[in-house]
């Protein structure tokens, strides 16, 4: 009597997921564009915040906006940058995360009352939190690999950022972005945990 060929074999790394199983890895891709870096629309705010004054409404507003990103956001625990980090389980970027958000917090207070630069400023936030949680978020919470996660963040948000701000303010550097990130992470405005 033959033996059943099948009784000798294991399955290794099966996978539930929800109902559907996979047999070895799971390998999520993701396709996204490369945000086209646009220099002019930069240069633009630029000229156009420079003609306005400081006690002007529309500085104000900016000055508010801008405020919200500085301070810790409403409604959530705030625990600060290292821990949000840790929660993340990227130890791996703490002291770089410090040293470059602290950098670009000295850069804000620099130029407080700098009416193109505080533009740059909130206009490059902005787009750093919507680019995190749009592209960035996803990939953490699927449990990509931190090498995928810091590839997306650097072609995604910082080379295209510092490329695109380049020519209204070459200070505003790769590491100044990445400051910029760092900040609002302590400042729960970036979460970089699956939960």
């Amino acid at each position: 009597m033959e033996d059943n060929p099948f009784s000798y074999n294991t399955i290794r790394d099966v996978e539930t997921d929800s109902g559907d199983i996979f047999i070895g890895n799971k390998q999520l891709n993701f396709n996204f564009e490369v945000p086209k870096v646009d220099s002019d629309s930069i240069l633009k705010l630029v000229d156009e915040y420079k003609k306005i004054s400081c006690e002007s409404d529309e500085f104000r507003a900016i000055k508010e906006e801008l405020e919200d990103y500085k301070k810790p956001r409403p409604n959530r625990d705030i625990i600060g940058l290292e821990n949000k980090l840790m929660d993340g389980n990227r130890k791996d970027l703490i002291e770089e995360a410090k040293e470059y958000k602290d950098k670009f917090a000295k850069r804000l207070m620099r130029y407080e009352f700098s009416t193109h630069q505080t533009a740059i400023h909130l206009t490059l936030l902005g787009k750093i939190e919507e680019r995190f949680n749009t592209y960035i978020v996803p990939l953490i919470k699927n449990g990509s690999e931190n090498e995928k996660v810091d590839l997306a963040i650097s072609t995604l948000i910082i080379q295209p950022l510092s490329q695109e701000v380049m020519a209204a303010d070459p200070t505003l550097t790769a590491k100044q972005i990445r400051g910029m990130m760092y900040m609002m992470t302590g400042n729960c405005y970036l979460k970089w945990s699956k939960s």
